[in-house]
């Protein structure tokens, strides 16, 4: 199944950023096994070296801080003026800092909001100065299902990842042959959420979260939302009331706490 929607890409050529650790690294191991040109971005070329090793003809890696605008323009200029038949971008990188209002700084919510929304605009702007975009082109926007509603210790992830739900409908409807999909994945076993204190439910795998990604990815639809059901528990909080749905969080809150 996998194979054969590789094979109906006529380039094979995809560039997936965050691509040293959890999901990004997964996509990156799944396509250079289905033969595909892979260009790497991160911040750790240590993570990422048994794929030089394995894949030196196929995989390409740029070292990036995408919190820094000025650097990471020039290299996105460089990849995209040497790479000209990229048909899939997979816009995957993003922090996890789990704070709340009492002890959120704001240093962290520019962070978040420089890596996890602006370096994404930043991005779209190079693919729209480098390429003509067609029905064969594919851009991936890796949100979460944080994004859907507020939650708690999520005053700084949820907000960024709400931003990028809304930023991928709207590219929907103004790039309508593009093949642009939103990506909500729920909990999954990264570096990033390694850091939680509390039992995520319904925790997968990266690798696991990878397959699903690839295995819809080029398959009709616009959402590829995961793990069920907890994706569609969290979906059913979008339409509760406001009075319903604070009282089920505070618990929920309450409940951590202990």
């Amino acid at each position: 199944m996998q194979e054969t929607l590789s094979n109906n890409i006529q380039n094979k050529i995809i560039l997936i950023t965050g691509a040293t650790s959890g999901i990004g690294y997964a996509l990156s191991e799944i396509y250079l096994k289905n033969n595909w040109i892979v260009i790497g971005l991160g911040r750790d070329k240590n993570k990422i070296r048994k794929f030089f090793i394995d894949y030196p003809d196929s995989f390409y890696f740029y070292q990036i801080d995408l919190n820094n605008f000025q650097n990471a323009n020039k290299i996105f200029e460089e990849i995209f003026s040497k790479f000209k038949n990229i048909n899939t971008f997979i816009l995957n990188a993003g922090i996890y800092i789990p704070e709340n209002f009492q002890n959120f700084k704001f240093i962290n919510a520019q962070e978040t909001f420089n890596v996890n929304v602006l370096s994404i605009y930043l991005i779209i702007e190079k693919i729209k100065s480098f390429f003509e975009l067609t029905h064969s082109h594919t851009i991936a926007i890796i949100s979460s299902v944080a994004g859907y509603r507020g939650l708690p210790r999520s005053i700084l992830y949820g907000p960024s990842k709400s931003a990028l739900i809304n930023l991928a409908e709207a590219l929907k409807i103004d790039l309508p042959k593009v093949n642009i999909k939103l990506i909500n994945p729920g909990f999954v076993e990264t570096p990033a959420t390694s850091i939680n204190k509390f039992k995520m439910p319904f925790l997968i795998s990266a690798k696991k979260a990878a397959k699903i990604i690839f295995s819809k990815i080029y398959q009709n639809g616009f959402e590829i939302s995961f793990p069920f059901p907890f994706n569609i528990l969290i979906k059913f909080g979008r339409i509760l009331p406001y009075r319903l749905y604070f009282k089920i969080t505070k618990r929920i809150s309450n409940k951590d706490e202990k």
